[in-house]
């Protein structure tokens, strides 16, 4: 009787065992599962922002792309509170870049490196260095800012810091070069091309470098090139609408240059091409682009 008992209350306690372990696993397995679907779902949600940012920054909408960038970066810190994944801190730290938050997105590559993200330890180390760039040049410490962009110019395999750091390497240069006298003047300018040459050679399909050149070209008065840079430029898009405006501001100095420049043969086919294409373009007439107030 006790051993029957005995038996009976052992068996009773192990189903109520069993029955926990099952309740507790496939509760565990629940809740497992909400969090990488909540993760899931806050992956989704930035990728889809950070998309949205980049067309908005297409069509020149800088202030909406801020936003979306902005949603994008909230959206995986959302996701990275429910559970750390290298690819939320890789979306995390391109929406900071396009904020130019960059000891925040210094952070966040080096965080989704340790995660298993190859690029985030070199994309991290660039970020860096283009924000020390920056404070060094507001500081007026512009020959150490000068170098760090040159050494971002020339070894950066992270495309938005080349890209940011050529476009404030050409400015200072610029700056320096004009005030020098007209032979050094000369000489400086066609090492400074050689060099977005070299950029444009890796990345054609840049509108950005394509409208360098064209400022550089400009310098030298070799405006034709200038002209033909600036509509490539046009063409592939750039990457914000002031930029855009200056570009086409950029095209109608030349065509005032080369009117006053050509022989008459020369500016008829030149000028049939320019209403050809700003008639493409939408321009009202031949210096007056559709954005431009009359």
């Amino acid at each position: 009787m006790n051993g029957k008992t005995k038996l009976a209350v052992n068996f009773q306690n192990k189903s109520i065992f069993n029955i926990s372990s099952i309740f507790s696993l496939g509760f565990i397995l629940a809740l497992f599962l909400f969090f990488s679907l909540a993760c899931s779902s806050h992956l989704q949600e930035a990728k889809l922002y950070f998309s949205q940012g980049q067309e908005h920054l297409q069509r020149y909408q800088t202030s909406e792309s801020r936003i979306s960038f902005q949603k994008a970066k909230e959206a995986a810190q959302a996701g990275i509170k429910k559970q750390s994944l290298a690819q939320l801190y890789v979306i995390k730290g391109l929406a900071e870049v396009q904020l130019e938050e960059w000891p925040e997105a210094e952070k966040s590559f080096s965080l989704a490196y340790s995660l298993g993200f190859e690029k985030g330890e070199e994309w991290a180390a660039e970020a860096a260095l283009y924000g020390l760039a920056q404070s060094l040049e507001e500081f007026g410490l512009t020959t150490l800012a000068l170098e760090s962009y040159s050494h971002l110019l020339s070894r950066s395999k992270f495309k938005p810091v080349t890209i940011l750091a050529a476009g404030r390497y050409v400015q200072i240069k610029l700056a320096q070069i004009l005030s020098l006298p007209p032979q050094e003047r000369s000489k400086n300018l066609e090492l400074l091309l050689e060099q977005i040459r070299k950029l444009l050679k890796q990345d054609y399909h840049l509108g950005y470098y394509h409208y360098l050149s064209s400022q550089i070209l400009s310098h030298r008065g070799r405006y034709q090139e200038s002209f033909e840079e600036g509509v490539m430029a046009r063409e592939l898009g750039l990457p914000s609408s002031e930029i855009f405006r200056d570009n086409d501001r950029q095209l109608i100095f030349c065509y005032r240059q080369l009117k006053k420049e050509l022989p008459p043969s020369e500016w008829n086919n030149f000028s049939v091409l320019y209403h050809r294409l700003t008639n493409q373009w939408g321009w009202r007439d031949e210096e007056t682009p559709s954005w431009m107030k009359r």
